[in-house]
């Protein structure tokens, strides 16, 4: 399906009835990385998927959080009598964040996991020179390179930081250590595939725009009740994991751990279910 905001038409994907509920995905935006998420939570919630205007126009140019975070509101009062919980993870986070900041009366509640926000970070410095180089890089046409330093950007441990008081809502953790990811459907696996076509373009017009935008802490520290901060268990000490835990301090707010990693919604879609599930649900007024 399709929604057209202003002259972009915005593709999405909707699933289920009941209170309703909006899913923004990470890197180059693609709302079917969450179809299998999608479908575990369809049972309890009408569920929308939204993909960013990268996947559904390829436009040209440096993107931004404020121009998504006004097509996601675009989404929102087109589709929803009353404001959805959003979750959204890594760029998707970010754009929920500036979303929050700006339109908070237009959210239930905002849980963003691992925003890569690296300005909130002690050694932001490095981390920006270390994606100016994944730019440098996939500009170049070096995509192999570029993916290998972003890899290397987003999975080395930094030094000790912020520790928030960490909460685990529902049962997951209970016997969690003897679980693993789940095999990739072959639907994901094609989607993967796909997903390549517009990896340029997420690493030379979204990547350092959207990592390196300024968080306004005042802001969202007065609709805090709205907003929590979630890191994946498998990201400790890395950095998407640090900058959530960066954030939840700079608030005064406890980190919401989730089963898996910075990916955890897309490689663990049922554990991550039962967790943002039982997440909502004890966050229901």
């Amino acid at each position: 399906m399709c929604i057209t905001l202003g002259d972009i038409a915005i593709d999405y994907r909707e699933r289920g009835d009941g209170p309703p509920l909006l899913l923004l995905p990470g890197g180059a935006g693609h709302a079917g990385v969450l179809d299998e998420l999608t479908a575990h939570l369809a049972a309890h919630y009408r569920v929308v998927a939204m993909s960013s205007r990268l996947v559904s126009a390829r436009p040209d140019g440096d993107q931004h959080p404020k121009v998504y975070a006004e097509d996601v509101l675009g989404l929102i009062e087109a589709l929803f009598d009353e404001p959805p919980v959003v979750f959204a993870f890594s760029a998707g986070a970010i754009t929920t964040l500036d979303l929050l900041t700006r339109h908070p009366d237009r959210l239930r509640l905002a849980v963003v996991h691992e925003p890569p926000v690296l300005n909130l970070l002690p050694d932001a410095g490095r981390h920006r020179d270390a994606f100016e180089a994944v730019r440098a890089a996939a500009r170049a046409g070096d995509l192999d390179e570029a993916g290998r330093l972003m890899t290397e950007a987003m999975t080395a441990p930094g030094p000790g930081g912020d520790s928030p008081d960490l909460r685990h809502d529902g049962d997951w953790l209970d016997g969690y250590a003897g679980t693993s990811a789940e095999p990739p459907t072959p639907e994901l696996l094609e989607l993967f595939a796909h997903l390549r076509e517009l990896q340029p373009l997420f690493l030379e017009h979204v990547l350092v725009p959207f990592t390196s935008t300024e968080v306004d802490l005042d802001a969202l520290g007065a609709v805090g009740s709205r907003l929590v901060p979630a890191a994946g268990i498998d990201s400790r000490g890395q950095l998407p994991y640090r900058a959530a835990a960066a954030l939840a301090t700079g608030l005064g707010l406890p980190l919401t751990e989730f089963p898996g990693g910075h990916l955890g919604s897309v490689e663990r879609p049922a554990q991550f279910a039962r967790a943002l599930t039982a997440l909502v649900e004890a966050r229901r007024v």
